[in-house]
């Protein structure tokens, strides 16, 4: 097996492992995650086993239903270095998104790959976002009133922020998937 290959499966484990902490620390069942997010139980417990790693939008589910953020998971599951973060090119990618600083309390710094070019569900939490693109094209709709989405096209060196609580999601809209930088701010 590849030293990329058992980094993957080791951050796998790492975070499922996470995941049943802090399913344990609030004294909730598998089953009660899986009714609460509409994922299986199954499923789940495949996730605290480090043998099936959820998308970002099962992991916003769990993280949701676990009152935590996505970005509290995946750096509870990150090695540390003692306050010093360096983050390589190969980090801990879970489904093209990778943490690349997590502030309690403060900001966390997550690199996406977008390239899907159909919209999602949309996201909303606590904590203001603000999206930079890196490289490709970008089409982020916010839900600010009901029943009137506004669109935002970005391309290379754009910016967009909002507050979390906004109705949003995005999708690519170039050739290629789009780099962009999330930063999540403020208190969880």
């Amino acid at each position: 097996m590849g030293d990329r290959r058992r980094g993957v499966q080791d951050a796998d484990i790492r975070l499922g492992a996470a995941i049943r902490s802090r399913r344990k620390e609030l004294g909730r069942t598998l089953v009660q995650v899986a009714a609460d997010t509409g994922l299986s139980h199954p499923f789940l417990s495949q996730v605290e086993r480090g043998r099936a790693r959820p998308s970002m939008r099962s992991l916003f589910l769990i993280a949701e239903s676990l009152r935590t953020t996505q970005q509290a998971l995946l750096a509870e599951a990150a090695p540390s270095a003692g306050g010093v973060r360096l983050e390589r090119g190969a980090g801990q990618v879970v489904d093209s998104v990778r943490l690349l600083d997590h502030f309690e309390q403060g900001a966390d710094v997550t690199e996406m790959v977008v390239s899907t070019e159909e919209f999602e569900e949309y996201f909303s939490h606590a904590r203001r976002e603000f999206v930079y693109v890196v490289s490709g094209s970008l089409e982020v709709e916010l839900l600010e009133e009901p029943e009137k989405p506004t669109l935002h096209a970005l391309g290379p060196r754009d910016s967009i922020a909002y507050p979390g609580h906004t109705g949003h999601r995005h999708r690519r809209t170039g050739p290629e998937p789009a780099l962009v930088l999330i930063v999540h701010s403020g208190p969880a």
